[in-house]
């Protein structure tokens, strides 16, 4: 991020950018079936680019740095020495996960959400995108401003997790109802069109990640609130418009004339370098997909491996690091936001629970998942790659800087019908090779389950008492709610798990606490 690392200041961070130009916004009517006329293609098209960030320095601050928590990338830079890496992040950047995220949403979503007096299709888009992107604020702090929030006022009482949550699901179901009504009765319309980096307007296919995307959240709160996660995958399940199950259909956002924000952190920026735990694990694996994730190292005598860099390394020198392997990702790559692969292995899990989530066993939609990530990315899977019964040995013996250490926590990859603990073992960390490099979410997933295990911190500077090993639990909620919104701020705090406190090493209501 070099010099374009910003502050983010209590001025700035509650600035909600409209940024366009509305035209003849005014003149859409509220018929969720009409064909408008008018474009809202800088409303949408900026709206939609916050689901993971195009922005190249919002990417380096929630999806990387952030994201390096989840155990696919790591920083390669110390900054100022107060990083999320080693649990000592300062206020600022503490704060850039929420305060840009609301920024980035609310300003057109208010826009649209007054133009169309709350109805119609573009009203239900505009609540699945921010459904998808206040996810992410929501696994990373827990309660949050949600259904208070409106025009001109940000500083508003916090909903409880479940309440967010259910909101959450609400707005998608909402959404996958309206989209595929409405692309049934206009015969494929997209209104839309070249304005979506995603789908090219396709709302049937936007409804597919609506239902997909719910089923991801009845699974994050399953244990949390089992009732409520078992109706909503079901329904998901259930839905007309089907789930995101073919590798045609995978979400992937187009850059366009942007590079791609990892590509550009590692290769022009040198900041960005490959996590040691999804290479050690993959190596582990003998996984053919090493090659479609990671270039090689670039160390003498090490040229023809992969070696990834452990995270949460206090003080080394960026030169030192450079020779660490990088994502195999081209300026031109697309941003993955959901893939089939993670689909089968959501209905895995939920037939583990004996959720009615389609008609396969949990084994077999766990072989699905692996199938389907294999055929993503063009490698061919070995013969004995699903029926293999040996536990990996993971290990980080090969990084010429030292900082070894080995996972003792490992799982075979073929299924076992006589051990349900393994199996959702396996099914997580399949997913989590699948998934990558969707770092908050695997982090959500690790905080949820503990799988896979990961290395822990090599220094730690929590001053909360953050775990080396567990990790942060959540991120603390920003200093502009302290200051600026503190009697809810404090309502907040008493809705996190035992009432608190607010800081890093607080589970919240779905995290796994053993």
């Amino acid at each position: 991020m070099k010099k374009y690392l910003r502050n983010i200041t209590v001025g700035t961070a509650l600035v909600l950018v409209a940024g366009s130009c509305t035209g003849n916004f005014e003149e859409y009517n509220t018929n969720q079936f009409q064909i408008h006329e008018a474009d809202p293609s800088t409303l949408m098209k900026s709206m939609i680019e916050t689901i993971v960030n195009i922005q190249q320095n919002d990417s380096q601050m929630m999806d990387q740095m952030v994201g390096q928590l989840g155990g696919y990338l790591t920083c390669a830079n110390v900054w100022s020495g107060t990083n999320f890496g080693t649990f000592n992040q300062s206020d600022a950047w503490n704060a850039g996960p929420w305060n840009t995220n609301f920024e980035k949403i609310y300003g057109n979503f208010f826009q649209i959400q007054e133009a169309t007096n709350e109805s119609g299709h573009y009203y239900a888009f505009a609540r699945m995108i921010r459904a998808i992107t206040m996810l992410r604020v929501a696994d990373c702090y827990g309660p949050m401003p949600y259904s208070q929030v409106k025009k001109g006022n940000f500083y508003v009482a916090y909903d409880t997790e479940e309440q967010v949550y259910k909101n959450i699901m609400e707005d998608f179901a909402s959404a996958a109802n309206v989209l595929y009504n409405y692309y049934k009765d206009t015969n494929g319309n997209a209104p839309l069109a070249s304005n979506d980096p995603i789908f090219s307007g396709n709302y049937a296919n936007w409804a597919r990640l609506a239902n997909s995307m719910r089923l991801r959240v009845a699974i994050r709160i399953s244990t949390a609130y089992p009732e409520m996660a078992k109706e909503n995958a079901e329904a998901a399940v259930a839905h007309e418009a089907g789930l995101i199950e073919a590798n045609n259909d995978n979400a992937m956002m187009d850059c366009g004339s942007q590079t791609n924000p990892y590509q550009l952190a590692a290769v022009s920026w040198g900041d960005l370098r490959v996590n040691a735990n999804i290479v050690d694990y993959m190596n582990g694996y003998n996984d053919p997909r090493m090659s479609k994730y990671f270039n090689h190292s670039t160390f003498t005598g090490h040229t023809q491996e992969y070696v990834g860099m452990r995270s949460g390394e206090d003080g080394f020198a960026k030169s030192d690091v450079a020779g660490y392997s990088i994502p195999a990702i081209a300026g031109t790559s697309k941003l993955l936001v959901f893939c089939a692969a993670e689909t089968a292995f959501l209905r895995a899990e939920g037939k583990l629970k004996n959720w009615s989530v389609g008609s396969k066993s949990a084994k077999e939609y766990y072989e699905e998942g692996i199938k389907l990530s294999m055929e993503q990315y063009g490698t061919t899977m070995p013969d004995n790659y699903l029926t293999n019964t040996e536990k990996p040995t993971v290990s980080h013996n090969n990084d010429p800087r030292g900082h070894a250490y080995t996972i003792s926590n490992t799982v075979a990859v073929a299924w076992n019908d006589n051990n349900e603990e393994e199996n959702l073992q396996r099914i997580i960390t399949q997913k989590w090779i699948a998934n990558y490099p969707l770092g908050l979410e695997a982090w959500a997933e690790y905080r949820r389950t503990g799988y896979p295990e990961l290395y822990p911190c090599i220094d730690n500077l929590s001053p909360s008492g953050v775990d080396s090993k567990r990790g942060m639990r959540r991120l603390r909620f920003p200093y502009t709610e302290v200051q600026n919104n503190h009697n809810n701020y404090q309502q907040g705090v008493s809705y996190l798990r035992n009432g608190g406190p607010d800081n890093e090493a607080t589970d919240l209501s779905w995290g796994k606490t053993n």
